[in-house]
């Protein structure tokens, strides 16, 4: 009996940390402050990815970035576009899921306008210059401000913001 109990308290026990973190898959290999860039055809640099911490796991195919930033820089002479969150995963299928708080911004493009884009739990996929949430989402180029939830953001230098529900606009006359 009390070898029974010994073995049944070992089971309901709290696990410590380093369990719990063996349950989130096998790390095939990690690195400390990664840059990735990738190039177009001609050889310019298409996008940059940055992050203090790159952890893979082989189990299934999953790359866990901490504290992402992730540039799309432009075909013509505006500047880039800036993606920012707390934690990201990269996809087999080469998407990228932000998590917690995210930040878009570009700045001032030849005219004029800023912007800024702040929202949380967004997914952008960088083959197609692509970024999408369900979450509320709110839009900063100034005079305007708009506000809603759910959102599909088509980058590039024709951007395209899609607000899909409950949406607020207000434009300060100046």
């Amino acid at each position: 009996m009390a070898l029974g109990s010994t073995w049944y308290a070992q089971r309901i026990k709290p696990k410590e940390d380093g369990e719990a973190s063996a349950e989130q898959g096998t790390v095939d290999y990690f690195s400390i402050n990664i840059r990735r860039t990738s190039l177009d055809e001609s050889g310019k640099a298409r996008n940059l990815l940055v992050a203090p911490v790159l952890t893979h796991y082989i189990d299934d195919d999953r790359t866990d970035l901490k504290a992402p930033v992730y540039t799309m820089f432009s075909k013509e002479d505006n500047p880039p576009w800036v993606v920012s969150s707390e934690h990201g995963t990269l996809r087999p299928d080469g998407t990228i899921a932000l998590e917690g708080a995210v930040l878009i911004q570009r700045e001032a493009d030849r005219n004029g306008r800023a912007i800024r884009v702040m929202t949380s739990n967004a997914v952008v996929d960088p083959k197609r210059d692509y970024a999408e949430t369900a979450d509320h989402v709110e839009v900063v180029s100034d005079p305007d401000f708009l506000s809603g939830d759910g959102a599909q953001v088509h980058f590039g230098d024709q951007l395209k913001i899609t607000i899909l529900s409950n949406v607020r606009r207000k434009h300060d006359v100046r």
